[in-house]
Parts: C-alpha cells; sequence; structure tokens
C-alpha cells in the first residue's frame, strides 16, 4: 500500500545519504527528493492512516463474557490480560516482559526494560504508573516465573484475534486497547502529563494520536 512504498522511499534516502556522506555520491540523494515530492502529490506513497478504532461498551462485556468462560481450560489467562491493558495501556509484549521483581506494589509503578522509544530502545528502562485495580490484577497471578504473565506476547495476541473472530467483532486489534485505555485516562480527567506516566509517550505530539474522546465524556466547567 502506499504507508509501505513511502516507508521504502525513506529507507532508500537514507541509505543514498549515508552514500553520499561515506562516497561523496551526491545525485541519488536529489533524485531520491524529487521522487518522494512528485509520488505524494500523486498520491502513490502516503503517511498511514491514523487508527481510531474505540472499543464499545457491548463489545467490552462480550469480550470479558467470552475469556470469562474460556479461560478456566486455556493456559494464557485472558480475562485478566484483557482487563490489566485497558488499565495500565500497556503494550502485549510489554505485558509479557513484566517481571515480578519490577512491581513495587506500595508505590503503585512497575519498571520495564527497553521500552520502545523512536530512537533509543536498548537499555531505555523507564517506569509506570499502575492503578490499585491493576495491581489487584497482578496479585491474583500464580508466581511460575520472572515475568508476571509468562507467555509468548503473539500467543496472546492469537489468542485476541481468534476471541474476536468467534464472537464476530470486526476491526478490532489487541493494539487498539492501548488506544482505548488512553483515551479512558484523559476522560477521567487525568492531565497530559499525568496520562504520559502511564504510557510512557515521550511527547504530546505522539501521545494525542492515541487519544479519541468521545463527546458525551467531555464534562461542563
Amino acid at each position: 500500500g502506499p504507508a509501505t512504498v513511502l516507508n521504502d522511499i525513506v529507507w532508500l534516502r537514507q541509505a543514498f545519504l549515508s552514500g553520499a556522506a561515506m562516497f561523496g555520491i551526491t545525485q541519488p540523494v536529489a533524485a531520491a527528493e524529487a521522487a518522494k515530492d512528485d509520488l505524494l502529490r500523486t498520491k502513490v506513497i502516503s503517511k498511514p492512516q491514523q487508527r481510531k478504532r474505540r472499543l464499545s461498551a457491548d463489545e467490552e462485556t462480550i469480550l470479558l463474557d467470552h475469556f470469562s468462560s474460556r479461560d478456566a481450560r486455556a493456559q494464557i489467562p485472558m480475562l485478566d490480560i484483557f482487563q490489566f491493558a485497558l488499565l495500565t495501556a500497556r503494550r502485549q509484549e510489554e505485558i509479557c516482559r513484566l517481571k515480578w521483581a519490577d512491581v513495587d506494589a506500595e508505590k503503585g509503578i512497575g519498571w520495564l526494560d527497553d521500552v520502545k522509544h523512536p530512537t533509543q530502545k536498548k537499555g531505555n528502562r523507564r517506569e509506570f504508573r499502575i492503578l490499585s485495580a491493576a495491581m489487584e490484577i497482578i496479585s491474583r497471578q500464580p508466581r511460575i516465573a520472572d515475568e508476571v504473565f509468562p507467555y509468548n506476547s503473539r500467543s496472546v495476541g492469537a489468542a485476541f484475534t481468534r476471541a474476536c473472530h468467534l464472537v464476530e467483532i470486526e476491526g478490532l486489534r489487541f493494539h487498539d486497547l492501548r488506544h482505548e485505555a488512553t483515551s479512558r485516562l484523559f476522560e477521567k480527567g487525568y492531565s497530559i502529563q499525568d496520562v504520559a506516566q502511564f504510557t510512557l509517550h515521550e511527547s504530546w505530539t505522539t501521545l494525542k494520536r492515541y487519544t479519541h474522546l468521545r463527546p458525551e465524556n467531555v464534562q461542563e466547567r
């Protein structure tokens, strides 16, 4: 699609920039710039569309009922993971990497290593806020490994996708739960700075992409 082709152009341009710096080959850089401008104008390439998918109350109830009925005979406790994601705005791989040693129940915080970052991921250790309801979910997990949720993150994503298919919920991804959780925090009245302590976004520009408030939840002042 257009967004994928844009990524290709970006990487080609980066390679050409390296070629110009290392070997003095400058012509491909100018060609890439000209091509990018024209491809954007003709809409052959474009920036990816921002997702605005939110979880409806009916969909949440359906998924809660589904996971409640299947968790007794399943290895992965999807009910707890589903609710934990909605309370913490954590990505599925972050949920599966959270360690018992990095949870401070008294302070209501957790620590994550190698947090996603535009330029620096390795060694990027960050602390994030954990609400009491999410701490309760953590406390009832069995200590069978170093991780609180010692499951393959891809398996968690697959279980969620499979559940949505079984209950006929369309167009919902596990990552949309991060969007939903972020929006709910704003709707509860948390400030931009407060929400960033949950989501670990570096800037408001990035954070606002995940914020799709429902008009009826904007309070009168």
